[in-house]
């Protein structure tokens, strides 16, 4: 089977939503052997990869690679700088800032070994809410102190400034090739020199945050790009297999920068059986992903004995899974409905 990526960029009749839903659930998974077993413990990918790569990186990869190929598409859809911030902030923000703020003012207080006065004249408490700017704060006052991974209270939120930094470097891409393909590749020459020089010089520091920028630029190139890639049963699976292989053969770098992202791309579009109903009443990846790590340390805090990371992947994901639902019912809906009032009363003026 041949596709072209063109011909599927604008359909909904894809398997996205059910690949991000699978990936939210294979971080929490992941981040389970650091938070039941402490910062130096890992699973067997990240054992195998000497800590380059996790299932977890792999998941977060799928988040960026997806998110720079819709993000060129928004681009193009919605050109003022004005509307384009505004979706991408609506995306991200109300559902941050509702965690973030009730773990910080709710939650928080209930779990801290502080008392109730103390906690909220705590300082850290209020430095907590910055989170829901993009601002990373990473601890609460008394609260999982004592847990095998301590004080964290969501270190799952580094990637959201690195995403929104990529949107910003998107739309100014954009703005200076209008995505048309020999611009594009002209301005893209310094940006693959960047990266050999980091891979050359840097020796992977911050490989993680590197990895899912390069991988969002991937994902915008494949935009950009579209009318000349051809999705096929056979270099999909083709993909696959150099991707496992590469991985085995601890070759993880280029595994993920050359062999991922055509294997996802063909897994997301190019396969002949698609889920695009998995989501008709939701999409809940995004808040899945906001609460899997405060559920995980919760669980820890509360489990009467040490606790092993199945079972905390197991029983996060289903917690995390309601939560999800949640977050969308309660925030999503009503700031959609919320934008289409917004869009109907400018359309009206």
């Amino acid at each position: 089977m041949k596709t072209k990526l063109a011909e599927v960029a604008s359909s909904r009749d894809n398997n996205l939503d059910i690949i991000r839903f699978v990936a939210a659930i294979a971080v929490i998974f992941s981040h389970s052997y650091t938070i039941t077993l402490g910062i130096d413990a890992s699973g067997h990918l990240s054992n195998w990869t000497d800590g380059r790569l996790s299932t977890g990186g792999v998941a977060v990869g799928v988040f960026f690679l997806f998110g720079g190929f819709l993000i060129a598409k928004s681009c193009e859809s919605h050109r003022s700088a004005k509307r384009y911030f505004a979706l991408r902030s609506f995306r991200i923000f109300p559902q941050l800032i509702f965690v973030v703020a009730l773990m910080a003012l709710v939650i928080g207080p209930l779990l801290s070994n502080r008392s109730i006065p103390e906690y909220y004249s705590d300082p850290k408490t209020y430095r907590y809410l910055l989170n829901g700017i993009l601002v990373m704060q990473h601890n609460l006052p008394g609260v999982f102190e004592n847990n095998p991974y301590p004080n964290d209270i969501n270190g799952a939120l580094w990637t959201l400034p690195v995403e929104f930094a990529c949107y910003v470097l998107c739309y100014l891409g954009f703005k200076l090739t209008s995505f048309d393909k020999k611009k594009f590749a002209l301005c893209s020459i310094p940006c693959i020199a960047l990266i050999g020089v980091y891979f050359a010089v840097f020796n992977l520091f911050q490989l993680s945050v590197v990895r899912a920028i390069v991988l969002f630029y991937i994902g915008v190139a494949f935009y950009v790009y579209r009318n000349a890639i051809a999705l096929t049963t056979k270099a999909g699976f083709a993909a696959l297999v150099l991707f496992v292989a590469l991985i085995a053969l601890k070759l993880d770098v280029p595994a993920m920068l050359l062999a991922f992202p055509y294997a996802f791309f063909w897994l997301g579009y190019g396969t002949k059986k698609k889920f695009s109903g998995f989501a008709r009443r939701g999409e809940y990846s995004y808040g899945i992903y906001l609460w899997g790590w405060p559920v995980q340390q919760m669980l820890c805090l509360f489990w009467a004995h040490p606790m092993l990371p199945i079972v905390n992947a197991v029983l996060a994901s289903l917690i995390a899974v309601g939560l999800g639902v949640a977050n969308y019912r309660l925030v999503d809906v009503p700031v959609k409905k919320l934008q289409r009032k917004v869009m109907a009363m400018r359309r009206m003026q």
